[in-house]
């Protein structure tokens, strides 16, 4: 057995961990930046959270080689996932330019209807989440829940766009070990299934 595959579990570990800080971070500054009322109004955070959904689908719909996504690529002996911890993160661990431009451009009707729909819900979110947080609240506070808003709106886009990629990276790491778990699940289900009908 050599180095690389004693590694894997831990490198695959870290890469979740580091999902896992994401969402902790963005919790924490939310809880930090919101104004102390801001659990009075579930919907600032309701809007923020949907907000940042549809940009993170917005953005994965924008990257110029979404066919990785395939089933096929993905467990294909060239597979563009084929990468180490530091490719996966450099990489795919924040949106790249590309991305970027493409999501602007469909913000100007040019890309697919999912591309383009996905980047106006996110635009109407921010727009409902600023004129929410405009209404509800006055002075410093006022500031306070925009940036919570943004902030959490930020954090749920990132942290969809890496967790898509983590999710996939991980399979191909994994894939003769999800072969294993695969074949144990069904032999389970074929147990149950030949118990259940007597």
């Amino acid at each position: 057995m050599n180095w690389a595959s004693m590694l894997e579990p831990l490198v695959l570990l870290v890469a979740v961990l580091l999902a896992l800080g994401m969402v902790r971070l963005g919790a924490l500054q939310y809880g930090i930046v919101a104004p102390r009322d801001a659990e009075a109004v579930p919907l600032l955070h309701v809007l923020g959270a949907a907000t940042g959904v549809a940009a993170g689908v917005a953005l994965l719909l924008s990257m110029p080689d979404l066919g990785a996504f395939n089933p096929a690529r993905i467990f294909s002996a060239d597979s563009p996932w084929s990468l180490t911890l530091g490719g996966i993160l450099g990489g795919y661990g924040l949106p790249q330019a590309v991305t970027l431009r493409s999501l602007i451009a469909a913000l100007g009707g040019d890309g697919s209807l999912a591309q383009v729909a996905a980047g106006w819900l996110a635009v109407a979110g921010l727009v409902a989440g600023t004129g929410l947080a405009w209404r509800l609240w006055r002075g410093r506070d006022r500031l306070r829940a925009l940036a919570a808003f943004l902030l959490l709106a930020t954090w749920t886009a990132l942290i969809l766009h890496y967790a898509a990629h983590l999710a996939v990276w991980t399979l191909t790491q994994l894939n003769f070990w999800l072969f294993a778990v695969a074949l144990v699940l069904f032999q389970r289900w074929r147990a149950r299934a030949a118990t259940g009908g007597h």
